[in-house]
């Protein structure tokens, strides 16, 4: 059985770095630094493997994001709003989902402003609850828990939860209590 050879990356134009930022786009949400990252990894694969100079289409690639944006096809307020309450449904933190707007490209005044609801505190508490559940860690763990009180907390950790949502959650005596103790911790 022969392998077959990788097949090599089309050589970039601005023609077809237009062509590519709207093949992403009309696939994927994006934001305007995830749009630019997704370009210039494209330019240097082929820059690599033509042996050409990626410099001279650096310009064309800002020229391209700025022009999406003008037209609407990249709004990074709309895009934070619409991956935080996705990241949330989950059982995202606040850390972890500005974390991952960062990756993504998004700035840092958008980020803060999308992580700044007023709710804040009590979304983060029900989202530990949603990655509690999703996880099955404390009140949601079937059989001992208490071997697996450390670990818990160590799982909620590294999901970004700080300590002391991470310690009510996990020493909840059951999911129906741990419900309650959110809900009167929201008001």
């Amino acid at each position: 059985m022969t392998r077959s050879r990788p097949k090599p990356p089309t050589r970039m134009t601005e023609a077809k770095l237009a062509e590519a930022a709207v093949f992403y786009l009309s696939r994927y949400a994006s934001s305007s630094g995830n749009l630019r990252q997704v370009l210039r990894r494209k330019l240097k694969r082929s820059a690599e493997f033509y042996e050409d100079d990626p410099s001279a289409l650096l310009p064309v690639i800002e020229t391209i994001v700025a022009r999406h944006t003008a037209t609407g096809a990249i709004d990074d307020s709309a895009y934070a709003e619409s991956q935080v309450r996705k990241l949330r449904r989950r059982g995202g933190s606040a850390r972890i989902i500005g974390q991952r707007l960062m990756a993504k490209g998004v700035p840092g005044e958008i980020i803060a402003e999308s992580a700044s609801t007023p709710d804040a505190i009590v979304e983060d508490r029900a989202a530990a609850m949603v990655f509690a559940r999703r996880r099955r860690l404390g009140p949601f763990r079937t059989g001992p828990r208490t071997e697996y009180r450390q670990k818990d907390l160590a799982a909620m950790g590294r999901a970004g939860f700080d300590y002391a949502v991470a310690a009510m959650v996990i020493d909840a005596t059951d999911p129906d209590s741990l419900a309650e103790l959110l809900r009167e911790s929201g008001d």
